[in-house]
């Protein structure tokens, strides 16, 4: 019996030795979370409260923070962006949401616009009035539904994956993906999430407003962003399975690595401190991010021996 335990002790180390960071990611944060966010959609769908609107962009936002399926499958790519259109659409969604409130078209053919199904209508229907009718109620459950059903494709996405994953991937090219999808994730966490309702952003310099908040009417962008941040910790601080601490540890870059989590952990402490999605003193939170975020682009991407995606100036 002792000999067959000392077998099977050698046998799981060796799986577990074997597994790529990118694959033990998947498997131990992707999916986990994205399951996570289906389940708050639902339990919002069922019963809507402000607790379980939260709840719901807490781990949606960690689903979007740290999204692979992309780039495990091409197909993929733009799968959030009918989600969630935060800093990504040019034209007045509240004012249009509105008007398919006040439409008398059956809720279906009323959400015909991708748009219409997104996190950001659905924040819109659920807080622009002190009462919920039967039709907001009716598009809500409709936008959710919608929502569920892309979840689930993100999530089959990488079960599929593990499934037909033979551990020979390029770990150099799926390492490399981790890394960019932090370097991007920060980038409009700095930008879009903080420095734009902050004034510190390109775009916004000196010029602050709480309203360009990514979910100014719930007050949920504080929630978002402390999400985000819990999303990053996933990968780059010490947990029970392989992540980029593993491969910063045969590189070298422990120390760097180190200094993004204790980064990170600044960053959530701050965001503590702060009034409630109240960004007027927000520059230490934008300084902080910011930190993280050129730690990804400059210093560990260069010691793991990766190469970085070009970003852009809207950050894709």
């Amino acid at each position: 019996m002792k000999k067959i335990f000392l077998i099977f002790l050698v046998l799981v180390s060796y799986v577990f030795a074997s597994e790529s960071v990118f694959n033990s990611v998947i498997k131990n944060v992707s999916i986990p979370d994205t399951q996570k966010a289906i389940d708050d959609a639902k339990k919002l769908q069922n019963k809507f409260t402000d607790s379980n609107f939260k709840e719901f962009i807490k781990s949606w936002k960690k689903v979007e923070a740290i999204y692979l399926a992309g780039e495990i499958d091409s197909d993929y790519l733009d799968t959030p962006r009918y989600i969630d259109v935060f800093n990504n659409l040019k034209e007045d969604l509240n004012s249009q949401m509105q008007r398919v409130i006040e439409s008398k078209s059956d809720v279906k053919t009323a959400l015909f616009k991708n748009s219409f199904k997104t996190v950001n209508a659905l924040e819109y229907v659920l807080y622009s009035s002190q009462k919920l009718n039967d039709r907001q109620i009716d598009i809500s459950k409709e936008i959710l539904t919608s929502i569920i059903s892309k979840l689930e494709e993100i999530k089959k996405v990488y079960e599929n994956y593990l499934n037909n994953s033979d551990g020979e991937e390029d770990q150099i090219e799926y390492n490399a993906k981790l890394i960019n999808t932090l370097i991007a994730s920060t980038y409009r966490l700095k930008e879009w999430r903080i420095g734009n309702s902050g004034g510190f952003s390109v775009k916004y310099k000196n010029d602050p407003k709480n309203n360009r908040a990514e979910y100014f009417l719930s007050q949920s962008s504080f929630d978002a962003i402390d999400a985000i941040l819990d999303a990053q910790k996933e990968l780059v601080s010490n947990q029970k399975y392989s992540n980029l601490v593993n491969l910063a540890k045969n590189k070298n870059a422990s120390t760097e690595l180190e200094l993004v989590s204790s980064k990170i952990d600044e960053a959530k402490k701050e965001l503590k401190n702060l009034k409630s999605d109240d960004f007027s003193n927000s520059k230490k939170l934008f300084d902080l991010a910011s930190q993280i975020h050129d730690l990804y682009y400059v210093t560990i991407i260069e010691k793991l021996g990766l190469k970085p995606n070009i970003l852009d100036a809207d950050g894709d």
